[in-house]
């Protein structure tokens, strides 16, 4: 009995400083639905599940803009088949309003270029690029719809269009 409390004790005294902690910023996380689009991908893979975080930065290319750092995963199942997709992209985001008090609900339409891991029929790594549309919902919840094109990967491509939904802290 005593060696429970102690244990109790200790993760209490454990949890106590991780209340001060605050949230993380310039943070994003996005689940959703994903259509490939190339020929060869779909006859391995009908459809994928995305999932994706994105940082941003405190500096953009443009004014009224966003520099952005994302890294995705499309997949079919989480049991380490082929049929996975790893997008990792620098974003550059232009937005169709500005921010102003507490109104949020903007549009914006992005562009990325970087890399995808694509492991459909064999894993390579290949040059990909990225356009899409999002809108935000309020202060922290958004929504995007994601185009994104590859180089030909073993007879596979990364090339897809995705539904996103996100939130943003």
């Amino acid at each position: 009995m005593r060696k429970h409390l102690i244990l109790a004790a200790l993760g209490l005294a454990a949890l106590a400083p991780a209340q001060t902690v605050q949230t993380p910023t310039n943070l994003a996380f996005r689940i959703g639905y994903v259509y490939p689009i190339d020929a060869k991908t779909r006859d391995s893979v009908r459809n994928f599940f995305g999932i994706g975080a994105e940082y941003f930065f405190n500096h953009s290319l443009v004014r009224n803009g966003e520099l952005t750092l994302s890294a995705d995963w499309l997949g079919k199942t989480g049991s380490g088949d082929k049929g996975n997709i790893f997008p990792i992209f620098l974003n550059q985001r232009f937005y169709g309003g500005s921010r102003t008090g507490d109104e949020y609900n903007r549009s914006y339409f992005y562009v990325g270029a970087g890399i995808a891991i694509v492991d459909v029929t064999r894993t390579d790594t290949v040059l990909a690029a990225r356009v899409g549309w999002g809108m935000e919902f309020g202060e922290h919840l958004f929504g995007e719809t994601t185009l994104i094109h590859s180089d030909d990967a073993s007879g596979a491509r990364a090339t897809s269009l995705g539904f996103y939904l996100g939130y943003r802290f």
